[in-house]
């Protein structure tokens, strides 16, 4: 009897040892230098498509939709930004995770008759059309590359199409710590509905989230 309450003091240390372990110091350091880099908020400082568009129908069109997309400085609904979260191991959750998040304006167009545009369908330009913005936010786990230049993101093919088309195609960081976002968009303009790529450049103001 007193061996096997030795025996079951010794395994109920042990036990206790194991749910207490630290995270390797080395994985630690890592993560925190890591989210000293990256984690936080950043607004846009530029925004540039592909092929010039004139989306605000004042007859000039032009590659930057920072002149074109009032939704991208005003920001009235709500300020559209990206978002990087880098989640630390803790006892819960013994592995590093990371988010990335991107706010954008989403056009809502009313096509008549109750009828609004469904994001996918190319459709013409028509005098009698309005429309207004919708922010829509896209969050996606995502990996840093070895040289942390590259956030690979992971595509989430469960979702339907209106969202993949806008999903980020791709997240660099640049040498003075800018993200640079390249996603394809269908955008409706003063000659219909067009697809092109938008490459928006951030950077970071704030490590609250």
């Amino acid at each position: 009897m007193k061996n096997l309450l030795i025996s079951t003091l010794v395994l109920i240390q042990m036990l206790g040892c194991k749910s207490n372990e630290q995270i390797p110091q080395q994985e630690t350091r890592n993560i925190d230098a890591l989210y000293q880099q990256f984690h936080g908020k950043y607004r846009i400082v530029s925004a540039v498509s592909n092929e010039e568009v004139d989306v605000n129908l004042d007859g000039k069109a032009s590659t930057d939709l920072l002149t074109e997309i009032e939704e991208l400085t005003i920001g009235s609904l709500t300020n559209p930004y990206s978002e990087i979260r880098i989640y630390k191991p803790s006892q819960l959750n013994p592995e590093a995770s990371f988010l990335f998040t991107q706010a954008w304006p989403q056009q809502f167009v009313r096509m008549g008759n109750g009828k609004v545009w469904d994001g996918l369908e190319m459709i013409a330009y028509n005098p009698n059309y309005s429309f207004a913005y919708d922010m829509k936010v896209v969050v996606r786990k995502f990996d840093f590359s070895e040289d942390l230049k590259q956030l690979t993101v992971v595509p989430d093919n469960s979702e339907a199409p209106i969202f993949l088309q806008s999903s980020p195609k791709s997240v660099s960081v640049l040498d003075d710590g800018k993200i640079v976002v390249t996603a394809d968009r269908k955008i409706y303009t003063s000659e219909g509905v067009k697809q092109i790529t938008v490459t928006t450049t951030y950077e970071r103001f704030t490590m609250t989230t």
